[in-house]
């Protein structure tokens, strides 16, 4: 089955300035030890096919500006191409649209690279390691260090070991200088990358031309149904016949984790576009699952991988690629605790079955334990050498499993200083997702191999090896009896699985509007 994207798959960064209806290339890595972009970080596509028919209540995107270029730029210079004419070019609108997909992901408050911090105009004109005062020369693209640094010949030229920027977008920047550097937010010292994320006009097609990766995945508190991840929505499938229920929109581009509150009132979802933006959602769920309310509670300037209600439902844990471990109050939506312990991405997190300790996976090859009333650091476990995406506890709550990149399920003992209790192999690649079910008799994984497992997670013998996934399996849910499994994979189906003799019991294609016929005829287009 064809996905979105070219059939190696290894990641391209998005082109944020291409509208939702552009072509995206989006690969699969070469190689499992490269961290967690072959998994999950770059999952998703970027954007939308050509040509895709837009959903009604979604609007067209504005043109984006296009300016003729020209050798040097100077005040003269014609404005750019889709502007009013003689209109000037606009930092927020024009340039830090630039500057947030090309310069931002290096060059932020948690990484600023050089001591360059681009995430506030003011912080952008007062420079950093190379010197402040130099970076803009108001009405003078040559005397501005910030222009010498994006043009061909800078050194060193920005963005730094990557494609430079094309000329187009170069040139709306040196306009813009030559036009006075002006500033036209309301605070200079504000977060415009915020600004520019927040104002990009989503358009999610009324039919996907080909099925996306599943990259999050839960059943409904009913278990008769499965809510998935798409571009930009959530969408619901009924598992009789694999019919969509419901798209439900107003998320973040791609969505990485979702999960339901213990009593099914409540929705948390993860999402986010790396490098760009993230966001952690609480939503009320309603009659018939319907979603609504939105609550934002964490807004972030890259990805956020994941969420977890504690046993109660009273707190909601979140952990994305800021490295930070954050925990709010449900109820209220209050802050309760925020922890930076981990060295890299936060890509998983759950709560013990008695809700007093907190376990995380991180991209540092490391797997941590909190207590979660003080949130201080108990114990760490290094075992696995490679990036951990996934973390779950024993029924008791007495170890720890994680799975990582070295193809292992290492079960834990934190109260013995991490001492490993066994590892579980037979993989064939990383180790994506795990499940201990509620009654901590099975414990279920999938990763790059194919195929999803199931064990007895007492003494880590394997129950059933179930097979019929053609790629990558991503996500695990299990449902509320327990009688289920479901598993999402790259090519966009969503299996339903007995979990008593492994036998398959359904297969869905997640992907709104599609049908064989029209895939057949994107290919065919694509042939040509």
């Amino acid at each position: 089955m064809r996905c979105w994207y070219e059939p190696d798959r290894s990641p391209v960064p998005p082109d944020s300035s291409d509208p939702p209806g552009g072509r995206t290339r989006m690969t699969r890595l070469p190689s499992p030890s490269i961290p967690f972009g072959l998994a999950l970080a770059l999952a998703l596509a970027s954007a939308m096919l050509w040509n895709a028919p837009l959903r009604a209540q979604d609007e067209e995107p504005e043109p984006q500006p296009q300016p003729e270029a020209n050798a040097n730029a100077n005040a003269d210079a014609e404005a750019p191409a889709g502007a009013e004419e003689g209109a000037k070019v606009s930092f927020l609108k024009d340039v830090a649209p630039i500057l947030v997909e090309s310069c931002v992901g290096c060059h932020n408050p948690k990484k600023a690279e050089s001591r360059y911090d681009l995430t506030s105009f003011a912080a952008l004109a007062k420079g950093g390691a190379m010197g402040e005062g130099i970076m803009l020369e108001p009405g003078d693209p040559d005397l501005s260090y910030f222009v010498e640094l994006i043009r061909p010949e800078g050194a060193p030229r920005m963005p730094y070991k990557a494609d430079p920027l094309p000329e187009d977008k170069r040139m709306i920047i040196e306009r813009w200088v030559a036009e006075g550097a002006e500033y036209d937010g309301e605070d200079p010292e504000a977060d415009w990358v915020a600004l520019v994320n927040a104002s990009r006009k989503v358009v999610i097609p009324d039919s996907y031309p080909y099925p996306m990766p599943i990259t999050a995945l839960a059943f409904a508190p009913s278990g008769d149904r499965v809510i998935v991840s798409g571009y930009h929505e959530l969408n619901t499938y009924a598992i009789a016949d694999g019919s969509l229920v419901r798209r439900e929109p107003g998320v973040a581009e791609r969505v990485y984790d979702i999960a339901y509150s213990p009593d099914g009132s409540r929705l948390a979802t993860a999402a986010g576009n790396p490098g760009l933006s993230g966001e952690a959602t609480l939503w009320t769920v309603g009659e018939d699952g319907v979603l609504s309310d939105p609550k934002t509670l964490v807004e972030a300037g890259d990805a956020v991988f994941c969420v977890a209600f504690s046993p109660d439902g009273k707190r909601l844990a979140v952990g994305g690629a800021d490295r930070t471990i954050r925990v709010f109050d449900v109820e209220s939506g209050e802050r309760l605790a925020e922890v930076e312990d981990h060295a890299d991405w936060v890509l998983d997190v759950t709560f013990s079955p008695d809700g007093s300790r907190l376990a995380t996976a991180s991209r540092d090859k490391t797997s941590k334990l909190f207590d979660a009333n003080s949130y201080e650091s108990l114990v760490t476990f290094p075992g696995h050498g490679e990036t951990v995406y996934c973390v779950g506890f024993s029924g008791d709550g007495k170890t720890v499993f994680s799975g990582g990149g070295d193809a292992r399920i290492r079960n834990w003992n934190p109260d013995e200083d991490a001492k490993q209790v066994r590892e579980i192999g037979g993989f064939g690649g990383p180790v994506f997702d795990l499940k201990v079910f509620a009654d901590g008799q099975s414990l279920a994984a999938c990763g790059s191999d194919t195929v999803v497992r199931l064990f007895n997670p007492a003494d880590g013998a394997q129950k059933h090896a179930m097979q019929g996934h053609g790629d990558w399996v991503y996500r695990l849910a299990v449902s509320p009896d327990g009688s289920c499994l479901a598993s999402g994979c790259w090519d966009g189906t969503v299996k339903i699985w007995n979990v008593a003799d492994g036998a398959l019991k359904s297969t869905l294609i997640a992907a709104p509007g599609h049908s064989a016929e029209a895939e057949a005829e994107a290919e065919a287009a694509d042939a040509q």
